[in-house]
């Protein structure tokens, strides 16, 4: 059963709102079209907002789970998110990670995903390789799974020229530079990754860590003259910058489901050295516009290897990820988003999704 369109915008909710430090849900929301009014709002307001709405039908769209839990209970969360489904409303859940950045919000984060077992309309991921993974670890319903790819970020950041960069960045007399952006967490191992840097790196070759370090990711001590460490939070400029810079971006994550830095190096152009991964394999291409390596190999022969190639391998490499990026034109992947918000609301009123997981 379905129903008419409605007359007016239909109110679209998402939360959390990472638009300052992060222009994915930008990029996202900003081509659904004229039928969607979408604006940041946790699920509170959302309810809120419901109560003006005719019929409740309105969309809920949930990202990245943690920000859920440092909010308040899961249990009132769940609660609500019922009511808001119970009152017409459809939810949309985009995983992500498979496994939290907090590991002392496990548990937490395992009860939640419960619920949105549950309840979620549509699970959304972004690549068949992250259908695979995350279906591997958890019990997500076939039927209710849905895959919109990563768009990239033409026009979110400046392109600039490498020689330009290089010597705003004081590398101009480098050989080859390593990059390493965003937020430094754990999971991106970046104390790994400097310590091999540091012991198979020639004199002239530099790594650049451009994003905020979280306490202890770093290894202590004075840093090694061929680190370029900037620890603040990275502006669009300032990556773009790291970016136009570096031979080759690396990440040696030790879990990745999605890589939306994965998806900015091959936007603007350059290869990705990492772990054979779901969210690195949906973008990487082994040989062609980056390597994927096997996870258990030591971090020491890959970067040894990488370095060993040379700038213009690298460069060739850079070349043909920035050719495939324009397969994630945002226009192109707002109207799958588009598409796939209106079959929801066209749908009859959700009853209970799913049974108790």
């Amino acid at each position: 059963m379905f129903e008419p369109p409605p007359a007016r915008p239909v109110p679209l909710c998402w939360f959390p709102d990472y638009r300052d430090t992060n222009p994915y849900q930008t990029l996202l929301y900003e081509g659904l079209g004229p039928t969607l009014a979408p604006e940041p709002a946790p699920l509170a307001e959302a309810l809120d907002r419901q109560a003006k709405v005719a019929g409740g039908r309105m969309i809920f769209h949930l990202h990245w789970e943690h920000a859920v839990v440092a909010a308040g209970p899961v249990e009132r969360f769940l609660d609500d998110l019922e009511r808001f489904r119970g009152r017409g409303g459809r939810v949309v859940w985009t995983l992500h990670n498979l496994e939290p950045r907090d590991p002392r919000m496990a548990g937490a984060v395992a009860d939640l995903r419960r619920g949105l077992l549950r309840l979620a309309d549509v699970i959304h991921l972004h690549s068949l390789p992250a259908v695979a993974a995350a279906r591997a670890a958890l019990p997500l319903p076939p039927e209710r799974l849905r895959i919109v790819p990563h768009a990239g970020y033409e026009g979110a950041y400046p392109v600039l020229h490498r020689s330009a960069a290089r010597a705003a960045l004081g590398l101009a007399g480098a050989r080859m530079v390593l990059l390493l952006p965003g937020r430094l967490a754990a999971y991106k191992r970046p104390a790994a990754l400097v310590e091999a840097f540091c012991r198979v790196a020639a004199p002239e070759d530099r790594l650049i860590l451009a994003g905020q370090a979280l306490p202890g990711v770093l290894p202590p001590g004075a840093p090694d003259p061929r680190l370029l460490l900037l620890p603040d939070f990275a502006t669009p400029e300032r990556l773009a910058e790291c970016h136009a810079a570096a031979d080759l971006v690396v990440l040696p994550y030790v879990q990745s489901l999605t890589s939306g830095s994965a998806v900015l190096a091959q936007t603007l152009g350059r290869g990705v050295l990492g772990p054979d991964l779901p969210g690195l394999r949906d973008v990487v291409e082994t040989g062609r516009t980056g390597w994927l390596h096997d996870p258990a190999r030591p971090l020491d022969e890959v970067l040894a290897t990488a370095l060993a190639e040379g700038p213009q391998v690298w460069a060739e490499r850079g070349a043909a990820a920035g050719a495939l990026a324009a397969a994630r034109d945002r226009r192109l992947v707002g109207a799958i988003w588009r598409d796939l918000f209106t079959a929801l609301l066209a749908q009859a009123p959700p009853g209970r999704v799913g049974p108790l997981v």
